[in-house]
């Protein structure tokens, strides 16, 4: 009877925490599934209004993003794309045919299973932060595109 009071809360630990992580894997494969599309959506029109490339890759990310398992409208605006010229100390210009970008994207994404959130947290070496009683972690996926 002992023995269940102690390894009854760990399993159910362990279970948590593995669903968690599942989470994450997939919700990272879906950041770079979005990343690819993002920086492809931005190659493609980059040269005829690079404002509109920028904002339309955004959105095809956000939408991306948003769709991942466990993904929802809320956490679509916790999406960030970054855009940087390959030849740093260039003077800001149009993008013309041949240019290579960086598009850097971030995504937070929220521990949402009980109990294996804050351990997960705790634990984890990588960007986080903490909004009252949630917990977020981010997943960053960069592509390297030239623009056509």
């Amino acid at each position: 009877m002992v023995e269940f009071l102690v390894a009854g809360p760990v399993l159910l630990l362990l279970i948590f925490s593995a669903i968690q992580i599942s989470l994450l894997w997939a919700g990272q494969g879906s950041v770079d599934t979005a990343a690819h599309f993002a920086a492809r959506e931005f190659a493609q029109s980059a040269r005829s209004d690079a404002g509109k490339a920028r904002r339309d890759a955004l959105t095809r990310a956000m939408d991306l993003c948003r769709k991942r398992p466990g993904g929802g409208f809320a956490n679509s605006a916790l999406t960030a794309l970054d855009f940087s010229r390959e030849q740093p100390g260039r003077v800001a210009r149009p993008p013309k045919a041949g240019d290579a970008y960086r598009v850097t994207l971030k995504h937070w994404v929220e521990l949402s299973v009980p109990m294996a959130d804050r351990i997960l947290f705790a634990l984890a070496p990588i960007e986080k932060a903490r909004l009252g009683d949630r917990y977020y972690l981010v997943l960053r996926a960069t592509r390297f595109v030239t623009v056509e």
